[in-house]
């Protein structure tokens, strides 16, 4: 009888850690799902939401550009190279209205017939906005 007192107990407490989940976790698995289907798409538009107005991004090797069409522009500029792009969050550190969340990417560089993996690691700075809607405010990402 114990035994299965054990088993439903294991149950019930996995259902209450599933059902206590972190909003905040939520949020940004699913802001980095939404980035990745823009990349993959490619629909680059849809990126122009997620980014403040005053966003900046800085990409290894290349000059910094702000703001979300200048971001868009240069993600647009990189074409539909970029294939199967995944993003897996790593950490979150909630600041007040800030989240500093880095993520792990993997992707498939995609030049003619040759295929290339990338790996890396992104840092982005999420803003809280006064609707409840995270904007990203700093964006890092490097390849390994």
């Amino acid at each position: 009888m114990s035994k299965t007192w054990s088993v439903v107990l294991v149950l019930l407490l996995a259902t209450i850690g599933h059902v206590c989940a972190d909003p905040l976790t939520e949020d940004m698995t699913k802001l980095n799902a939404q980035w990745d289907a823009a990349i993959n798409d490619p629909n680059f538009d849809a990126l122009l939401p997620m980014y403040a107005a005053d966003a900046s991004l800085m990409p290894p090797g290349a000059a910094p550009v702000s703001g979300p069409t200048a971001i868009r522009d240069f993600f647009a500029k990189r074409g539909t190279s970029v294939k199967d792009h995944k993003l897996e969050l790593v950490e979150i550190l909630q600041m007040g209205d800030y989240a500093y969340v880095t993520s792990r990417f993997k992707a498939s560089l995609v030049k003619g017939e040759e295929t290339t993996m990338l790996s890396g690691s992104t840092v982005k700075l999420y803003e809280h906005q006064s609707n409840g809607e995270w904007k990203v405010k700093s964006h890092i990402f490097v390849r390994e």
